[in-house]
């Protein structure tokens, strides 16, 4: 196994690799390593991914992106990670409250499952309150964002100052003029809690499966763009038996005969039921005891073409319909029912009418 795992890694090197297996466990003739890869579009629409900030890498910024549903779905599928369907949902707490909650398991290489269960909470109240002190310091501290600066220059009064990006680089920045600084931060959360209100839901769930896939595989929670443009290598474990070898052969066998007699029985042949007597072609047959016997003598012997003389046909006798079966009195021979016959038999041992089991 560890042999596997430096093969794999050897290989996957320029890969973000992902590894739920554990080095303890050893691969049987039953079981086989399988790695799947999974790559992210990058672009900028596709919705594989999405910007979560910026970090500060050396002496410049770097954008971070994080999975989006879609691609968390696909890693997903490629580690083997079941939700459960009753256990992965969402509720609204309030009207501006929601909470997402997930589960998942992951099948490992020992064949225990490893689960991990972890849920989002967005409070609509709770995302204005920051929306509002993030637009207060964009007014007060002057808007950095080029596009954003030009937009509102449209809208509100202001002044141009010199400034910096959030990459530390010189820039200028649109500072909104105090008297139209209180229309800019509504407008600003008016807009932004506009958008949040139709997916907040989405965005809780897809946040709760976040957590519960990044704990199952050990995905981190921010990458670049360079990462990204690097595909995930996942390896996993599956059942795949190795039919060449003798012992898998015999093991499966015995597993499909159980998995027969589980589902149609098995019968069980009693001694007693085998009939003491046999007729001639049972296991009681004695050739040596006919072969004398005219009667079973081959006529194919005396006619070697296959000619036969067939014997006449018997004439038919009529035979003499049968009499119903009448009981009578032993004693006065009078016709008698079954049930007077059965009672005089019980008393008497004997079949009486009435008459003469009064004299008797």
């Amino acid at each position: 196994m560890n042999k596997s795992l430096t093969e794999i890694k050897e290989k996957y090197k320029s890969c973000n690799l992902l590894m739920p297996l554990t080095t303890e466990a050893q691969l049987n003739p039953f079981y086989k390593l399988v790695v799947m890869e999974v790559q992210a579009d990058t672009s900028e629409h596709s919705g594989d991914i999405f910007k979560v900030g910026s970090i500060q890498s050396g002496k410049t910024w770097v954008d971070v992106y994080s999975p989006a549903k879609p691609l968390l779905m696909k890693l997903a599928a490629a580690a083997g990670i079941q939700f459960d369907p009753a256990n992965t949902y969402g509720t609204y707490i309030s009207k501006n409250c929601y909470k997402a909650k997930a589960y998942g398991a992951l099948r490992m290489p020992d064949g225990t499952g490893k689960t991990h269960c972890d849920e989002k909470v967005i409070n609509l109240d709770d995302e204005e309150d920051k929306l509002r002190l993030e637009f207060l310091d964009k007014s007060i501290q002057g808007i950095t964002d080029p596009k954003a600066a030009k937009e509102a220059e449209k809208l509100f009064k202001g002044k141009w100052i010199d400034s910096q990006d959030k990459y530390g680089k010189p820039c200028k920045a649109y500072k909104i003029d105090e008297s139209d600084r209180q229309a800019y931060i509504e407008r600003g959360v008016l807009v932004n809690m506009t958008l949040l209100r139709k997916t907040f839901a989405e965005k809780a769930m897809t946040g709760a499966i976040l957590r519960v896939v990044r704990a199952l595989i050990g995905l981190k929670g921010t990458y670049t763009l360079e990462e990204l443009k690097k595909p995930f290598a996942i390896p996993r474990v599956t059942f795949a038996p190795d039919y060449s070898d003798p012992t898998v052969r015999s093991a499966m066998l015995e597993q499909g005969i159980s998995s027969m007699g589980n589902m149609f029985g098995s019968p069980n042949i009693l001694p007693e039921a085998v009939p003491e007597k046999q007729d001639i072609i049972g296991n009681n047959f004695n050739p040596e005891e006919f072969v004398d016997n005219e009667a079973f003598a081959s006529n194919a012997i005396d006619n070697p073409a296959g000619e036969f003389d067939l014997p006449p046909e018997p004439e038919l006798e009529s035979v003499p319909e049968e009499q119903p079966n009448v009981l009578r009195c032993e004693l006065c021979e009078r016709e008698i029912s079954e049930k007077v016959a059965n009672y005089s038999t019980k008393q008497y041992k004997r079949m009486l009418c009435m008459s003469c089991q009064k004299e008797v």
